[in-house]
Protein backbone atom coordinates (compact mmCIF):
# COMPACT_ATOMS: atom_id res chain seq x y z
CA UNK A 1 0.00 0.00 0.00
CA UNK A 2 1.67 3.23 -1.35
CA UNK A 3 1.79 5.53 1.80
CA UNK A 4 -0.81 9.07 1.08
CA UNK A 5 2.58 11.23 1.63
CA UNK A 6 4.78 9.50 -0.95
CA UNK A 7 1.64 9.60 -3.13
CA UNK A 8 1.21 13.10 -2.56
CA UNK A 9 4.68 13.90 -3.68
CA UNK A 10 5.10 11.57 -6.73
CA UNK A 11 1.92 13.45 -7.84
CA UNK A 12 3.53 16.78 -6.79
CA UNK A 13 6.52 15.59 -9.45
CA UNK A 14 4.52 14.99 -12.03
CA UNK A 15 2.62 17.92 -11.80
CA UNK A 16 5.52 20.11 -11.76
CA UNK A 17 7.50 18.71 -14.94
CA UNK A 18 3.58 18.21 -16.28
CA UNK A 19 4.70 14.84 -17.35
CA UNK A 20 0.93 13.98 -17.78
CA UNK A 21 -2.84 15.43 -17.86
CA UNK A 22 -4.18 11.77 -16.83
CA UNK A 23 -3.28 9.43 -13.81
CA UNK A 24 -4.54 6.03 -13.56
CA UNK A 25 -4.54 5.10 -9.42
CA UNK A 26 -4.24 1.59 -10.15
CA UNK A 27 -1.42 -0.93 -11.96
CA UNK A 28 -3.23 -4.51 -11.61
CA UNK A 29 -4.31 -3.59 -7.78
CA UNK A 30 -7.94 -2.20 -6.32
CA UNK A 31 -7.57 1.23 -5.75
CA UNK A 32 -10.95 1.02 -3.37
CA UNK A 33 -8.32 -0.95 -1.04
CA UNK A 34 -6.59 2.63 -0.28
CA UNK A 35 -8.42 4.32 2.52
CA UNK A 36 -6.30 7.57 1.22
CA UNK A 37 -7.89 6.76 -2.23
CA UNK A 38 -10.71 9.86 -2.28
CA UNK A 39 -8.18 12.92 -0.65
CA UNK A 40 -6.04 11.34 -3.07
CA UNK A 41 -8.23 11.95 -5.92
CA UNK A 42 -8.99 15.03 -5.08
CA UNK A 43 -5.45 16.34 -4.43
CA UNK A 44 -4.44 15.10 -7.79
CA UNK A 45 -7.46 16.61 -9.72
CA UNK A 46 -6.43 19.99 -7.94
CA UNK A 47 -3.20 19.90 -9.40
CA UNK A 48 -4.57 20.08 -12.35
CA UNK A 49 -4.00 16.08 -13.23
CA UNK A 50 -7.09 14.22 -14.75
CA UNK A 51 -7.57 10.90 -12.41
CA UNK A 52 -8.76 7.74 -13.98
CA UNK A 53 -9.60 4.93 -11.14
CA UNK A 54 -10.22 1.07 -12.83
CA UNK A 55 -12.23 -0.94 -10.18
CA UNK A 56 -13.20 -4.45 -10.65
CA UNK A 57 -16.36 -3.10 -8.78
CA UNK A 58 -16.66 -5.50 -5.46
CA UNK A 59 -16.38 -2.73 -2.84
CA UNK A 60 -18.37 -0.18 -4.81
CA UNK A 61 -20.41 1.39 -2.00
CA UNK A 62 -22.42 4.94 -1.91
CA UNK A 63 -20.37 6.93 0.82
CA UNK A 64 -17.17 6.12 -1.59
CA UNK A 65 -18.91 6.78 -4.59
CA UNK A 66 -20.45 10.01 -3.32
CA UNK A 67 -16.51 11.08 -1.73
CA UNK A 68 -15.09 10.19 -5.35
CA UNK A 69 -17.67 12.54 -7.11
CA UNK A 70 -17.06 15.13 -4.71
CA UNK A 71 -13.41 14.87 -5.22
CA UNK A 72 -13.67 15.72 -8.92
CA UNK A 73 -12.88 12.71 -10.43
CA UNK A 74 -12.23 12.84 -14.01
CA UNK A 75 -13.47 8.97 -15.04
CA UNK A 76 -14.20 5.77 -12.80
CA UNK A 77 -14.04 2.69 -14.51
CA UNK A 78 -15.74 -1.03 -13.39
CA UNK A 79 -14.25 -3.99 -14.88
CA UNK A 80 -16.95 -5.45 -14.87
CA UNK A 81 -15.46 -8.56 -16.60
CA UNK A 82 -17.35 -11.70 -14.91
CA UNK A 83 -20.76 -11.88 -17.37
CA UNK A 84 -21.57 -15.17 -15.56
CA UNK A 85 -21.16 -17.25 -12.86
CA UNK A 86 -17.84 -19.26 -13.88
CA UNK A 87 -16.03 -16.27 -14.77
CA UNK A 88 -17.37 -14.73 -11.09
CA UNK A 89 -16.10 -17.84 -9.27
CA UNK A 90 -12.90 -18.14 -11.06
CA UNK A 91 -11.70 -14.63 -11.47
CA UNK A 92 -12.90 -12.13 -8.33
CA UNK A 93 -13.35 -15.07 -5.68
CA UNK A 94 -15.00 -12.33 -3.66
CA UNK A 95 -16.22 -14.67 -0.13
CA UNK A 96 -19.41 -13.57 0.30
CA UNK A 97 -19.92 -11.98 -2.70
CA UNK A 98 -21.99 -13.27 -5.08
CA UNK A 99 -22.78 -12.38 -8.74
CA UNK A 100 -26.62 -10.73 -8.15
CA UNK A 101 -24.52 -8.61 -5.41
CA UNK A 102 -21.87 -7.49 -7.60
CA UNK A 103 -24.75 -6.65 -10.15
CA UNK A 104 -26.32 -4.69 -7.30
CA UNK A 105 -23.18 -2.61 -6.47
CA UNK A 106 -22.69 -1.71 -9.92
CA UNK A 107 -26.54 -0.67 -10.37
CA UNK A 108 -25.84 1.31 -7.49
CA UNK A 109 -22.63 3.50 -8.32
CA UNK A 110 -25.11 4.38 -11.80
CA UNK A 111 -28.00 5.44 -9.41
CA UNK A 112 -25.63 7.28 -7.70
CA UNK A 113 -23.78 9.08 -10.36
CA UNK A 114 -27.21 10.12 -12.34
CA UNK A 115 -28.66 10.90 -8.65
CA UNK A 116 -25.92 13.60 -8.04
CA UNK A 117 -25.54 14.83 -11.54
CA UNK A 118 -22.08 14.81 -11.30
CA UNK A 119 -19.07 15.52 -14.37
CA UNK A 120 -17.58 12.00 -13.01
CA UNK A 121 -17.20 10.09 -16.22
CA UNK A 122 -18.82 6.47 -15.56
CA UNK A 123 -17.50 3.29 -17.98
CA UNK A 124 -18.27 -0.18 -17.46
CA UNK A 125 -16.10 -2.54 -19.16
CA UNK A 126 -16.07 -5.96 -20.99
CA UNK A 127 -13.52 -9.02 -22.29
CA UNK A 128 -13.92 -9.70 -26.15
CA UNK A 129 -12.02 -12.30 -27.28
CA UNK A 130 -8.13 -11.57 -28.79
CA UNK A 131 -7.37 -10.87 -32.76
CA UNK A 132 -5.44 -14.77 -32.45
CA UNK A 133 -8.15 -16.14 -30.71
CA UNK A 134 -10.85 -14.71 -33.89
CA UNK A 135 -8.71 -16.92 -35.55
CA UNK A 136 -8.57 -20.31 -33.73
CA UNK A 137 -4.77 -19.60 -32.76
CA UNK A 138 -5.84 -19.11 -29.29
CA UNK A 139 -7.94 -19.59 -26.64
CA UNK A 140 -11.03 -17.72 -26.39
CA UNK A 141 -12.08 -17.90 -22.85
CA UNK A 142 -15.44 -18.11 -23.52
CA UNK A 143 -16.12 -17.88 -19.46
CA UNK A 144 -15.20 -14.17 -19.60
CA UNK A 145 -15.77 -13.41 -23.26
CA UNK A 146 -19.43 -14.70 -24.05
CA UNK A 147 -20.79 -12.42 -26.27
CA UNK A 148 -24.86 -13.81 -24.81
CA UNK A 149 -23.10 -13.22 -21.48
CA UNK A 150 -21.57 -9.75 -22.48
CA UNK A 151 -25.05 -8.87 -23.59
CA UNK A 152 -27.18 -10.13 -21.60
CA UNK A 153 -25.34 -7.61 -18.10
CA UNK A 154 -24.89 -4.74 -21.01
CA UNK A 155 -28.69 -4.73 -21.44
CA UNK A 156 -29.26 -5.28 -17.71
CA UNK A 157 -27.10 -2.03 -17.37
CA UNK A 158 -28.18 0.68 -20.06
CA UNK A 159 -32.17 -0.35 -19.05
CA UNK A 160 -31.09 0.79 -15.60
CA UNK A 161 -29.52 3.67 -16.56
CA UNK A 162 -32.51 4.89 -18.31
CA UNK A 163 -34.85 3.81 -15.43
CA UNK A 164 -32.79 6.14 -13.30
CA UNK A 165 -32.84 8.99 -15.03
CA UNK A 166 -36.29 9.06 -15.62
CA UNK A 167 -36.14 8.41 -11.80
CA UNK A 168 -34.52 11.72 -10.93
CA UNK A 169 -36.35 13.64 -13.92
CA UNK A 170 -34.01 13.58 -16.50
CA UNK A 171 -34.40 13.34 -20.21
CA UNK A 172 -34.08 10.23 -22.39
CA UNK A 173 -35.07 10.98 -25.52
CA UNK A 174 -32.72 9.49 -28.04
CA UNK A 175 -30.70 7.32 -25.58
CA UNK A 176 -33.40 4.90 -25.78
CA UNK A 177 -32.85 4.36 -29.49
CA UNK A 178 -29.09 3.73 -28.66
CA UNK A 179 -28.47 0.05 -29.25
CA UNK A 180 -26.72 -2.25 -27.40
CA UNK A 181 -23.81 -3.94 -29.21
CA UNK A 182 -20.21 -5.68 -28.88
CA UNK A 183 -17.83 -3.59 -30.28
CA UNK A 184 -13.60 -3.19 -30.41
CA UNK A 185 -13.99 0.01 -28.26
CA UNK A 186 -16.20 2.63 -26.21
CA UNK A 187 -20.21 4.15 -26.85
CA UNK A 188 -22.06 6.13 -24.15
CA UNK A 189 -25.24 4.58 -23.66
CA UNK A 190 -26.19 8.41 -21.91
CA UNK A 191 -24.20 11.77 -21.08
CA UNK A 192 -21.40 10.52 -18.67
CA UNK A 193 -21.87 6.72 -18.85
CA UNK A 194 -20.55 4.46 -21.67
CA UNK A 195 -19.92 0.73 -22.31
CA UNK A 196 -16.12 -0.65 -22.72
CA UNK A 197 -15.28 -4.10 -24.84
CA UNK A 198 -11.15 -4.43 -25.39
CA UNK A 199 -9.90 -7.31 -26.42
CA UNK A 200 -8.35 -9.86 -23.55
CA UNK A 201 -4.88 -9.92 -22.44
CA UNK A 202 -4.03 -13.48 -23.35
CA UNK A 203 -0.97 -12.88 -21.49
CA UNK A 204 -2.20 -11.87 -18.17
CA UNK A 205 -4.56 -14.97 -18.03
CA UNK A 206 -2.14 -17.09 -18.25
CA UNK A 207 0.31 -15.51 -16.11
CA UNK A 208 -2.43 -15.62 -13.48
CA UNK A 209 -3.20 -19.07 -14.45
CA UNK A 210 1.12 -20.01 -13.69
CA UNK A 211 1.09 -21.33 -17.21
CA UNK A 212 3.91 -18.99 -18.49
CA UNK A 213 7.36 -20.74 -18.26
CA UNK A 214 7.55 -23.61 -20.70
CA UNK A 215 4.77 -22.51 -22.25
CA UNK A 216 4.56 -19.37 -23.77
CA UNK A 217 6.73 -18.81 -27.53
CA UNK A 218 8.60 -16.10 -26.91
CA UNK A 219 8.51 -12.93 -29.44
CA UNK A 220 11.55 -11.75 -31.30
CA UNK A 221 10.12 -9.00 -32.36
CA UNK A 222 7.04 -6.87 -31.48
CA UNK A 223 5.30 -3.19 -31.17
CA UNK A 224 4.48 -1.64 -27.69
CA UNK A 225 3.26 2.41 -26.66
CA UNK A 226 4.28 1.51 -23.74
CA UNK A 227 8.49 1.25 -22.20
CA UNK A 228 8.58 5.30 -21.33
CA UNK A 229 7.20 6.22 -25.14
CA UNK A 230 3.40 6.54 -24.00
CA UNK A 231 3.40 5.37 -20.42
CA UNK A 232 5.21 3.52 -17.99
CA UNK A 233 3.82 2.62 -14.44
CA UNK A 234 4.50 3.43 -10.52
CA UNK A 235 4.45 -0.02 -8.03
CA UNK A 236 3.32 0.59 -4.58
CA UNK A 237 6.99 0.83 -2.95
CA UNK A 238 8.31 3.32 -5.43
CA UNK A 239 9.61 1.22 -8.35
CA UNK A 240 9.32 2.63 -12.03
CA UNK A 241 8.40 0.51 -14.59
CA UNK A 242 7.32 0.01 -18.24
CA UNK A 243 3.54 -0.96 -17.83
CA UNK A 244 0.42 -1.68 -15.81
CA UNK A 245 0.80 -5.68 -16.99
CA UNK A 246 4.28 -6.16 -15.13
CA UNK A 247 2.39 -5.41 -11.87
CA UNK A 248 5.58 -7.24 -10.12
CA UNK A 249 8.14 -5.32 -10.89
CA UNK A 250 10.08 -7.32 -13.61
CA UNK A 251 11.14 -4.38 -15.77
CA UNK A 252 11.67 -2.05 -12.88
CA UNK A 253 14.73 0.64 -13.75
CA UNK A 254 14.87 2.30 -10.44
CA UNK A 255 12.70 3.19 -7.24
CA UNK A 256 11.14 6.79 -6.67
CA UNK A 257 12.78 6.87 -2.89
CA UNK A 258 16.15 6.86 -4.59
CA UNK A 259 15.87 9.40 -7.86
CA UNK A 260 13.38 11.61 -8.84
CA UNK A 261 10.65 10.71 -11.30
CA UNK A 262 12.30 12.99 -14.33
CA UNK A 263 16.02 11.69 -13.35
CA UNK A 264 14.64 7.95 -13.99
CA UNK A 265 12.94 8.56 -17.11
CA UNK A 266 15.86 10.09 -18.32
CA UNK A 267 18.20 7.47 -17.20
CA UNK A 268 20.24 5.17 -19.51
CA UNK A 269 18.08 2.10 -18.79
CA UNK A 270 14.81 3.72 -19.96
CA UNK A 271 16.64 4.75 -22.71
CA UNK A 272 17.34 1.58 -23.77
CA UNK A 273 14.24 0.17 -23.19
CA UNK A 274 13.03 3.12 -25.46
CA UNK A 275 15.28 2.47 -28.16
CA UNK A 276 14.94 -0.77 -28.29
CA UNK A 277 11.15 -0.80 -28.74
CA UNK A 278 11.82 1.54 -31.34
CA UNK A 279 13.30 -1.13 -33.18
CA UNK A 280 10.37 -3.10 -32.42
CA UNK A 281 12.81 -5.39 -30.37
CA UNK A 282 11.75 -6.23 -26.92
CA UNK A 283 13.89 -5.22 -24.40
CA UNK A 284 13.57 -7.52 -21.75
CA UNK A 285 12.34 -11.04 -20.96
CA UNK A 286 9.00 -9.92 -19.66
CA UNK A 287 8.46 -8.34 -22.82
CA UNK A 288 9.36 -11.06 -24.99
CA UNK A 289 6.89 -13.10 -23.11
CA UNK A 290 4.13 -10.24 -23.16
CA UNK A 291 4.51 -10.10 -26.99
CA UNK A 292 4.84 -13.96 -27.34
CA UNK A 293 1.92 -17.05 -27.24
CA UNK A 294 1.29 -19.73 -26.26
CA UNK A 295 2.04 -21.55 -29.79
CA UNK A 296 4.41 -21.02 -32.46
CA UNK A 297 1.71 -19.20 -34.90
CA UNK A 298 -0.13 -17.65 -32.26
CA UNK A 299 3.13 -15.90 -31.46
CA UNK A 300 4.14 -15.03 -34.85
CA UNK A 301 0.71 -13.52 -34.96
CA UNK A 302 0.59 -11.53 -32.00
CA UNK A 303 4.11 -10.17 -32.82
CA UNK A 304 3.45 -8.99 -36.47
CA UNK A 305 0.04 -7.98 -34.83
CA UNK A 306 1.77 -5.56 -31.76
CA UNK A 307 4.01 -4.18 -35.05
CA UNK A 308 1.16 -3.02 -37.52
CA UNK A 309 -0.51 -1.34 -34.05
CA UNK A 310 2.45 0.13 -33.16
CA UNK A 311 3.30 1.36 -36.53
CA UNK A 312 -0.37 2.98 -36.99
CA UNK A 313 0.12 4.39 -33.78
CA UNK A 314 3.07 6.09 -34.50
CA UNK A 315 1.88 7.27 -37.92
CA UNK A 316 -1.54 8.88 -35.91
CA UNK A 317 -1.33 8.54 -32.44
CA UNK A 318 -4.13 7.59 -30.59
CA UNK A 319 -6.24 10.70 -29.29
CA UNK A 320 -5.30 10.14 -25.31
CA UNK A 321 -1.65 9.01 -25.90
CA UNK A 322 1.14 10.99 -27.00
CA UNK A 323 4.66 10.11 -27.25
CA UNK A 324 6.60 10.42 -23.77
CA UNK A 325 9.55 11.67 -24.65
CA UNK A 326 8.13 14.49 -26.45
CA UNK A 327 6.45 15.36 -22.92
CA UNK A 328 10.04 14.80 -21.32
CA UNK A 329 11.63 17.01 -24.04
CA UNK A 330 8.84 20.03 -24.08
CA UNK A 331 6.65 18.86 -20.65
CA UNK A 332 3.53 19.96 -23.21
CA UNK A 333 2.37 16.20 -24.42
CA UNK A 334 -0.44 14.27 -23.33
CA UNK A 335 0.16 10.99 -22.08
CA UNK A 336 -1.57 8.40 -19.24
CA UNK A 337 0.76 7.69 -16.70
CA UNK A 338 -0.56 4.38 -14.54
CA UNK A 339 1.16 4.46 -10.55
Amino acid sequence: MMPADFARDIIDQIAKDQLTDFVTFHLMGEPFLHKDLSTLTGYAEEKGLRVRLLTNGSLLERSRNEQLFDNNLTRLEVGFRTPNDTAFNMRLRGGKLTLDEYIYRTKGLIEDKIRARTQTEVCIKFFIRSHAAMLKMADDYEHLTSEEDNLKIANLFRDHTLEMARKYDLPTVEWDQVPVRIIDGEYFIYPGISLSFARIQEFWVREQRAQIDGTTHKAIIGGCSAAFRDDFGILANGDVTTCCIDYDGKNVIGNLHDMSLMELLESPEAKRMLKSFDWFIPPTEFCKQCRGGPTVLSSITKQVGTIAIDIKDRIKPRKQYQPLRNRIASKRTDIEVMP
